[in-house]
């Protein structure tokens, strides 16, 4: 019968806060919704703005930088740049040249060196 009784307690328990919960989530809503209503109510009056700002009226005072003497001096050195980029391939072309050259030429000597050493044994089936 106890365990009855826990159940129904239980449910009850159950049942009112989820009434509880309900209950102050409106309270809170609705609150909220007031306090949004006179904020907004609040600006809604104020139009005195023209569309002009406290600093139109003074003149921009701007310095403007020339750009044609910058872009000659930036043009001569991407040409330098080029240009030692373009010797350093050259450089990196020849030593790799070289370093072929030298590998097949050990390569072909070591081929040389494994064909002369090579002998072929007959199989004679009469022995």
């Amino acid at each position: 019968m106890a365990k009855k009784n826990f159940g129904k307690f239980l449910a009850f328990a159950t049942v009112a806060g989820a009434v509880a919960a309900g209950i102050s989530y409106f309270l809170k809503y609705r609150s909220f919704h007031a306090e949004l209503e006179d904020d907004f109510h609040d600006y809604e009056d104020e139009d005195e703005f023209d569309g002009s700002l406290p600093h139109d009226e003074e003149p921009a005072v701007r310095n403007y930088v020339p750009l044609g003497e910058k872009k000659e001096e930036a043009s001569e050195a991407g040409e330098e740049s080029a240009k030692a980029a373009s010797k350093e391939a050259e450089d990196m072309a020849g030593e790799a040249s070289e370093a072929v050259k030298e590998t097949v030429s050990e390569d072909a000597g070591k081929a040389e060196e494994t064909s002369g050493a090579t002998t072929i044994v007959e199989d004679n089936p009469a022995d």
